[in-house]
């Protein structure tokens, strides 16, 4: 399938490669991943760069013990691989699907090419890169300086502005991704969780959690900033 027929333009990086050289166009490989299958495996070269067309992914980290640890969940418009390419090294994180998810793929000799002749995608890997960055650091910072009661709150609260997120709950509010995102135990998790629903700012379906009160959120979150 022609990458024309794969992309519109609704995004940047859509639009980048759809105005880039033949060469690169015609060198994109379409994949369709099933729900839970690996991607990208922690440890292994990397042969591509990989933009994500649909879905989601987790970007995370397995200590030697197998606690896992999710640093990042990707999707539309995305890209995983840069890193790694620009490097010369290994895969630093896993990477697997979450939902059914589409990808496109360029070899690393074809895209290492396309960022040496193309300044538009080399501007964006940097500016995407910087902002990936910041957030970064923003987290960071919060999982330094704030209570797991605040980032729990601060994170539903955001899960429920985001309509994709909330659309997939299932996935993005379980208690295992929960436990994951933030390096605690379910047992750590389940007393912050139970306190938000004595006060009924959630429920709960099965291991779900559904947001009952968005407004009694974030009056929760701004009485534990400054705890």
């Amino acid at each position: 399938m022609s990458i024309e027929k794969l992309l519109n333009e609704d995004l940047e990086i859509f639009r980048i490669i759809l105005n880039s050289e033949e060469i690169f166009k015609k060198s994109w490989e379409y994949i369709k991943y099933r729900p839970g299958e690996i991607l990208c495996e922690y440890g292994y070269e990397c042969k591509y760069f990989y933009v994500i067309l649909s879905g989601f992914v987790n970007i995370y980290h397995t200590s030697e013990k197998g606690k896992t640890y999710s640093q990042s969940v990707y999707g539309k418009g995305y890209y995983i691989g840069e890193l790694e390419l620009f490097t010369n090294k290994p895969f630093i994180c896993g990477v697997e699907t979450m939902t059914g998810t589409e990808i496109i793929r360029i070899s690393k000799d074809i895209f290492l090419k396309w960022t040496r002749s193309d300044m538009n995608i080399l501007y964006y890997l940097m500016k995407t890169l910087c902002d990936s960055s910041y957030t970064l650091s923003e987290k960071a910072s919060y999982d330094t300086l704030y209570s797991l009661k605040f980032r729990i709150c601060d994170y539903l609260i955001d899960c429920k502005k985001n309509p994709d997120y909330y659309k997939h709950y299932k996935i993005f509010l379980s208690k295992k991704y929960l436990s994951e995102r933030f390096v605690v135990t379910t047992r750590s998790i389940n007393r912050i969780l139970k306190e938000l629903y004595d006060k009924s700012l959630i429920d709960f379906e099965s291991n779900y959690i559904k947001i009952i009160d968005l407004k009694g959120l974030e009056e929760e979150r701004e009485k534990e900033r400054f705890m």
